[in-house]
């Protein structure tokens, strides 16, 4: 479940509850899901039955919602978002009543291995994170990182979206030297907005899976950044902050954690390492550089070896959060595997 931003004031918490190749559910509580019927269901995913077998559309085999995020200006729109593989849901009355939003449709040429058309109507990606820009009440603009579905022949295909009126509509930052135009990307954040004097700052981790030219062809994480920050963003270039190999090569080859990733309230950017630790610094977006970085040590949690990667259960680098309270002054939580 997670906490509204004003949990101390009004006690809202919203939960997901996935049934596979059922439905999906948003429960809402306002006591923090201490009893079962102090919770409510605010949202499902399903097509009803008797729709599906009079219409032929029907949920898809995996309706799965992922994500929740509160507006970061939640105490005075009092918005919430829900996402997952049948797109984008928002809530203007606190996580009350949920309406279905655009989400994120695929490309023309995209291909889909398993997405039925005619049973299914769902013709979006599966959005796998979303994030807000630091001046979100004022830019209305938010990115995504989607996947063309959520079956294991398409979860490589996916790309970096960005929309500026808070989820209506999208356009994909696709770079126009990429061989294809869709690469394994792990996470997606803003640091600077679009009406800021930087510029829209997108900085994204990319598995190294996913290099796309050959000289880039490096076996670790890496964290690129969009050279232009004007709009429309739909010519990008990707461009890779350089920075030095971190430990031996692991299961995940020694590189940056693109699930270990956070936005400071100063703006800095905050990027977990496989092989412990986390680096800190300024994005500058036009020299794909971070200024003033630094590295600091991070708690080993147990584990079973002192290898680097997350399959030794000991590094914070799975999912990382900056607590909402500004009374905390950018305390960092962090969670292993």
């Amino acid at each position: 479940s997670v906490r509204s931003p004003t949990f101390d004031r009004d006690h809202i918490a919203l939960r997901i509850e996935n049934m596979p190749k059922i439905k999906s559910r948003i429960q809402r509580s306002t006591n923090d899901f201490v009893d079962f019927a102090g919770a409510t269901t605010v949202l499902e995913t399903n097509i009803d039955t008797e729709e599906c077998k009079k219409t032929g559309i029907c949920s898809p085999s995996f309706p799965g919602i992922r994500v929740i995020k509160y507006s970061p200006n939640f105490k005075i729109d009092n918005t919430v978002f829900v996402a997952g593989v049948q797109g984008l849901w928002s809530s203007t009355d606190r996580g009350l009543t949920f309406k279905r939003k655009s989400g994120i449709p695929r490309a023309l040429d995209e291909q889909c291995a398993k997405c039925n058309m005619t049973t299914t109507g769902w013709t979006g990606r599966d959005i796998v994170s979303l994030a807000f820009s630091p001046h979100f009440k004022h830019d209305d603009t938010m990115v995504a990182v989607s996947q063309t579905s959520s079956t294991r022949a398409d979860k490589h295909k996916r790309y970096i979206s960005v929309s500026t009126d808070s989820g209506g509509s999208w356009t994909d930052m696709i770079d126009k030297s990429w061989i294809v135009d869709h690469k394994f990307w792990t996470s997606a954040v803003i640091t600077d907005g679009p009406n800021s004097t930087a510029g829209l700052t997108v900085v994204g981790t990319m598995s190294s899976l996913g290099h796309w030219r050959e000289e880039d062809k490096i076996k670790y994480d890496q964290i690129y950044v969009n050279k232009v920050g004007e709009a429309p963003y739909n010519n990008v270039t990707w461009s890779s902050l350089k920075y030095r190999k971190q430990g031996n090569p692991g299961l995940e080859q020694g590189g940056f954690s693109g699930y270990g990733v956070a936005v400071l309230p100063t703006g800095e950017y905050a990027a977990f390492l496989w092989s412990g630790g986390m680096i800190i610094g300024k994005v500058r977006r036009d020299k794909a550089k971070m200024n003033n970085l630094r590295k600091y040590a991070t708690p080993r949690l147990g584990g079973d070896s002192n290898l680097p990667g997350s399959a030794n259960e000991k590094s914070i680098n799975e999912m990382v959060m900056v607590s909402p309270d500004r009374r905390h002054k950018g305390v960092l939580f962090g969670v292993d595997k």
